[in-house]
């Protein structure tokens, strides 16, 4: 299949620049209007001009509780795949893919070629695009414990592919995190014991900071914040 780099689109509606790729797009829509003797249907497109970088980012994800089922099990599943591990399950050995990831799963119809056969292409290849592999991962709990732990509390993942990831998630700590009762589950409140202190001016001026920090460290380009905190009211 082609590769991401050699993918060239010949078109009057698309134009490549070292650092962009610029397409215009006419998206065709129809304005319904009804009274008492008909329903008029109006053709009418809309034009969109559409700019994608062609230099992929290094991007950061900061993940509000992380160490909740959702973070823990995202993280181990990076880590998984980035480093090809396979481990033993009831079922025999399982090993790590992305097959639910629809960019990195799912192919698109190109077109056909000189013989008319239909040409297909990984999602992943069509556009410039970060892989989930190189993401960096940190994020804020108000529990102190690692990701191992929290790995291993939310019992997710097989015991076997656990025991593989041990060593690097125990070295993944949260950060301090906002801890407002009105916001979060009442059966929360017992491991709520790594929290940031202080107005919620100053809590909100330490999120930034947090970020900031990350970004910094990392060298990061991007830095996207997902909510995975999955007990609020």
């Amino acid at each position: 299949m082609e590769k991401a780099a050699n993918l060239v689109v010949s078109s009057p509606n698309l134009k490549y620049t070292e650092n962009y790729i610029h397409s215009e797009y006419k998206y065709e829509e129809a304005l319904v209007t009804k009274n008492e003797d008909e329903v008029l249907v109006t053709p009418f497109s809309v034009s969109l001009s559409i700019r994608t970088e062609r230099k992929v980012p290094k991007v950061g994800v900061m993940l509000v509780g992380w160490g909740g089922n959702n973070g823990s099990t995202f993280t181990a599943a990076v880590l998984a795949n980035r480093q090809q591990l396979s481990w033993n399950t009831k079922n025999g050995q399982m090993d790590s893919n992305w097959y639910g990831s629809i960019t990195q799963a799912s192919t698109v119809r190109l077109g056909i070629d000189e013989k008319g056969q239909e040409v297909y292409i990984p999602m992943s290849q069509m556009l410039p695009m970060v892989h989930p592999d190189d993401l960096v991962i940190d994020g804020w709990d108000i529990s102190p414990l690692n990701l191992a732990e929290s790995m291993a509390r939310a019992k997710v993942l097989d015991f076997d592919l656990q025991q593989k990831l041990r060593k690097e998630m125990s070295a993944m700590k949260p950060r301090p995190a906002i801890y407002d009762p009105d916001f979060i589950a009442a059966n929360q409140a017992d491991r709520a014991t790594n929290l940031i202190k202080g107005s919620k001016f100053e809590q909100y001026q330490q999120v930034r900071a947090d970020i900031r920090d990350f970004r910094d460290k990392n060298k990061l380009d991007k830095v996207f914040v997902l909510w995975t905190a999955n007990t609020e009211r």
